[in-house]
């Protein structure tokens, strides 16, 4: 039997050049397959691994060979402090998309209710309620495999959150103090050129139309019922999208329009207030 320290070994040179980070990578699969931490998979250096890890470890291997990002092969992701289960029914969450949770928190107020739309693993959801366990929180996504993951989540940290299966508004009722969204945003014809671990996700929550913009019109226009006087939507998008989504929303009524930077300092969300007394 090969030691801890000789399998990360033998799995950060097959790695190595194919991904863009094979050492955080070998070690993130072997401590998954092993059910260990990062500090226990350093103690463990001189152990010995039982045949059917290796195997385990080496099938982890070929899976992150073929493109399939660590997150769905090991089950898990990190987001805003907490461990998510994540599957191929929705995409892996993004540390950029933590800014869609703190703009949120930043301009909710005194907010008592929140629409999370095209909620996915239910991550922007879930980290709402953690911040405002008061808040009266409700999630909705087109697919069902992806809610129920969400609805496994929000159960795994014991968050009560209301969810519904809905194309967009289609099966929404009531109106709320803020809407949140992380839609799909890519534009049709870019997603055959998207890395190797996105093709893996979903493309239904990809592609936002011949322009990326299909799904965020759809929501400028037929959140403004869903708003409550004053209500805020934020949503997520492409930093070059920012100019025309701020156009719609302007068009649409909306006023205070405002932008949030992401890890990498571009605009990554974009919002304003919905009144019609303004």
């Amino acid at each position: 039997m090969k030691t801890v320290n000789a399998l990360l070994t033998e799995g950060k040179a097959r790695l190595k050049g194919r991904v863009d980070t094979p050492d955080s990578d070998a070690r993130l699969l072997l401590a998954a397959v092993l059910c260990m931490d990062r500090t226990r998979l350093a103690l463990a250096a001189l152990d010995a691994v039982p045949e059917e890890a290796e195997a385990a470890y080496k099938k982890a291997l070929e899976r992150r060979l073929s493109g399939e990002c660590v997150a769905y092969i090991v089950g898990y992701k990190e987001f805003w402090g907490l461990r998510l289960t994540v599957n191929h029914a929705a995409l892996v969450p993004r540390p950029d998309t933590e800014t869609l949770v703190e703009s949120a928190l930043t301009d909710m107020g005194a907010a008592r209710s929140c629409l999370d739309l095209c909620t996915g693993s239910g991550a922007v959801a879930i980290a709402l309620k953690h911040e405002r366990p008061h808040l009266a929180v409700t999630a909705s996504d087109l697919s069902k495999d992806a809610l129920d993951v969400a609805r496994a989540n929000a159960e795994a940290h014991h968050m009560d959150i209301r969810w519904i299966e809905s194309d967009l508004f289609e099966r929404i009722e009531g109106c709320f103090d803020m809407i949140v969204s992380n839609p799909p945003y890519i534009p049709t014809s870019m997603i055959a050129e998207l890395a190797p671990e996105v093709q893996h996700e979903p493309h239904i929550a990809l592609d936002g139309g011949a322009d990326g913009l299909a799904i965020i019109k759809h929501i400028i226009v037929e959140a403004k019922p869903h708003l409550n006087q004053g209500g805020i939507l934020l949503m997520e998008a492409d930093p070059r999208q920012m100019p025309a989504i701020a156009a719609l929303l302007r068009d649409h009524g909306y006023r205070a329009l405002r932008t949030y930077t992401d890890l990498s300092g571009r605009e990554r969300v974009i919002g304003g207030i919905y009144s019609t007394s303004i």
